[in-house]
């Protein structure tokens, strides 16, 4: 019967998503192509280093045309400038056969335009990598196209080359280049290198630029690489055609953020030429916006950028470390204490507990404050962290059902899911750059949720729909909960625009259904969880199919995976995600406390009388929420490609949630508030 009703319900959800994904279907957006488009790269510029003091010329270029900050990075953290003028070249990351940090290699001059030497072995090195990038795609789409790009320096050379390294056009200097090799090619790549110390320098050389092209042509400036430590660089389109504003792309669907691989669809798209699918990235769209704040706020990403990711490890290891100091002292003094003193310590471990669950969700609410416009951003983000936690645990505690023995720990729970699904359904504001959150500075997802921000929310549900369906009074009632929390969650998680998680469908379906049938009163058979997988693959496929069917600057990466898998190429990206998956094993700092952590928790688990057997009857629903977890994250461990990553900082929830039920279910009931009722299932 569960079973039927199940199929019933799953049925139901899959063709409520394909109405709405056939209802939903936006058009596709058009731009118009530039006559020339010349392309300035310099490696290392950052908007800190643009005032109108110092370079009027870059200011006057930033006010007048659209802006944004781009993500750099490529195959390596550091990138480095001939890694980000293979990135152009290719679109996609891309990096030298040798050492990344070599300087582009010279051109050989053939005529009036140059041969790359070692293009081919460059060529081969990318195609055999995980990306498998093409270097020279840009330069060939043009020269198949009927057309050509030209470099100045050897950077421009190396962006602008065809798959054969050839340059139609090549000049060493800007200076050298005469009125009739601006308008030869409709692209041009100049490469500004060995200037990034001094912007004045680049201000000089971009005046001289702008004097000598063509009046029509669109003017793109790029921090091609980093100079110095990771950060987000500068990105500024001034086209003819637009006026003030800043820059997006369905790649990063945040205004104000590009990544290097969306300069390559961009050039192509303003210089009319075919964008091939394969590309990674997509065109630049500016949105128009007032000319004053622009830059300041672009500073202020940066800098939240850069601070939230060196803080991530401090604050793992600070919620981690703190949790077994804490919980270390209060056993301590357990033993010496009489019975007053063993209910304080009892009272202050259960609110440590409480606190340190409620620190995943005040990680993201943190950005609700500006903390990155303090005189001391790490300060000020961790003082946002602090203050959103207490806030969160006074309202489990203090609101009507922390009179509930379970209540606040069922509101943390609840809180934490509900705060991810509207962050992810309003765009995933609160994730951009916060712990274990959407990192600008890796490139690797902007939007939807990331790899540790389902980790999160999976706990989140999966807890709160077990100890909310143990207090139903009827086991349809349960069920009922089971399934609309679980439900809402997959779905939530798997939706393009919101969740746009296609791993964290194949990992949290197994999870929900095996709650689903324990608020039934089944025990699932070995068949179950294959099925639910099966069932999890289906919907999946389902969403990526409705996702492929929008225009492409629209679709997310679920739908550009399903067109993926129709040209063959998808074989390519399971390769990446197993090896960065088997990748981050190499890491002792996650991987060594999540496999203890896990360990205990599977052993307390499935050991008959158990350490945890008597906390087990006195929460019953518990060991299914902890199963279901342990379910889950041992599925988006194998398919997602942070890998141990996954099941990490699920334990950062998880483990405090228990931790906080334990010491509730060994307090004294308290006054005028009976016990939950909690079936045994």
């Amino acid at each position: 019967m569960i079973a039927h009703w199940g199929m019933r319900w799953c049925t139901a959800v899959i063709a409520a998503i394909c109405l709405c994904g056939a209802l939903c279907l936006p058009a596709a957006a058009s731009t118009r192509p530039e006559d020339r488009v010349v392309l300035v790269g310099v490696p290392g510029l950052r908007w800190e280093d643009v005032r109108p003091q110092t370079t009027p010329v870059l200011w006057g270029l930033a006010r007048r045309g659209a802006i944004a900050n781009i993500a750099v990075r490529t195959v390596d953290e550091h990138t480095c400038a001939a890694e980000g003028w293979l990135t152009i070249s290719a679109g996609a990351r891309a990096r030298p056969a040798r050492d990344a940090c070599d300087p582009p290699p010279g051109p050989l001059p053939a005529g009036s335009g140059a041969v790359v030497p070692g293009h081919a072995r460059l060529r081969a090195h990318n195609a055999a990598t995980v990306y498998a990038a093409q270097v020279g795609l840009l330069g060939e789409t043009l020269r198949r196209a009927g057309d050509c790009a030209a470099g100045v320096g050897a950077g421009g050379a190396l962006a602008a080359a065809d798959s054969a390294g050839r340059v139609a056009v090549y000049r060493d200097q800007v200076h050298r280049m005469t009125a009739e090799d601006w308008r030869r090619c409709r692209v041009t790549v100049v490469d500004a290198a060995g200037l990034t110390t001094a912007p004045a320098q680049v201000d000089r050389l971009l005046g001289e630029v702008l004097r000598r092209v063509p009046a029509d042509a669109a003017v793109l400036v790029v921090g091609v690489a980093d100079a110095g430590r990771p950060g987000l660089r500068i990105a500024i389109d001034a086209r003819p055609t637009s006026g003030p504003g800043r820059l997006t792309a369905s790649s990063t669907r945040r205004t104000g953020l590009v990544t290097l691989t969306d300069v390559t669809p961009t050039v192509l798209r303003l210089a009319g030429a075919p964008v091939p699918a394969r590309l990674t990235g997509a065109p630049w769209t500016p949105r128009p916006a007032p000319r004053e704040g622009r830059v300041q706020s672009l500073r202020d990403r940066a800098r939240a950028a850069r601070t939230a990711r060196s803080m991530v490890a401090p604050f793992n290891v600070a919620l981690v470390g703190g949790q077994v100091v804490a919980f270390g002292l209060a056993a301590l003094a357990w033993r010496r204490g009489g019975a007053a003193r063993r209910r304080r310590i009892r009272a202050i471990a259960r609110w440590t507990a409480l606190a340190a669950a409620a620190a995943p969700a005040a990680a993201y609410l943190a950005n609700l404050l500006p903390w990155w416009r303090l005189a001391h951003p790490a300060a000020g983000l961790a003082g946002a962290v602090l203050a959103a936690d207490l806030v969160l645990v006074g309202v489990a505690v203090l609101g009507p059902w922390g009179r509930r023995p379970f209540g606040p720990v069922t509101a943390v729970a609840a809180a934490t899911c509900l705060i991810l699904a509207a962050d992810a359904v309003a765009g995933s504001p609160l994730q951009a750059d916060s712990l274990n959150g959407n990192f600008s500075l890796t490139a690797g997802r902007f939007y939807g949720f990331g790899n540790l921000t389902f980790a999160v929310f999976a706990t989140a549900a999966l807890f709160c729909a077990a100890l909310l369906a143990a207090r139903a009074s009827r086991p349809r009632r349960a069920v009922a909960t089971v399934a609309g929390i679980g439900g809402g969650a997959v779905l939530v998680d798997g939706w393009p625009g919101w969740g746009s998680d296609f791993g964290g469908v194949l990992a949290l379906t197994p999870g929900v259904v095996f709650l689903t049938l324990w608020a039934a009163g089944r025990r699932p058979g070995p068949r179950v969880l294959p099925a639910a997988s099966i069932a999890g693959a289906l919907l999946v496929a389902v969403i990526s199919w409705l996702d492929a069917r929008r225009p492409p600057g629209e679709r997310s990466h679920l739908g550009d995976f399903w067109h993926r898998v129709l040209n063959g190429e998808a074989g390519q990206i399971l390769v990446r995600k197993a090896d960065s998956m088997l990748g981050s094993l190499g890491s002792p700092w996650l991987t060594v406390p999540a496999a203890v952590a896990l360990g205990l928790i599977l052993f307390a688990l499935v050991r008959p009388g158990g350490p945890l057997d008597g906390l087990f009857r006195r929460v019953p629903p518990l060991r299914p929420a902890l199963l279901a977890v342990l379910i889950t994250v041992a599925v988006g461990f194998v398919v997602n490609d942070s890998g141990i990553a996954v099941p990490a900082v699920a334990v950062l929830l998880a483990v405090p949630l228990t931790v906080a039920m334990a010491l509730t279910a060994a307090a004294p009931e308290p006054q005028g508030c009976g016990a939950p009722a909690v079936p045994a299932r």
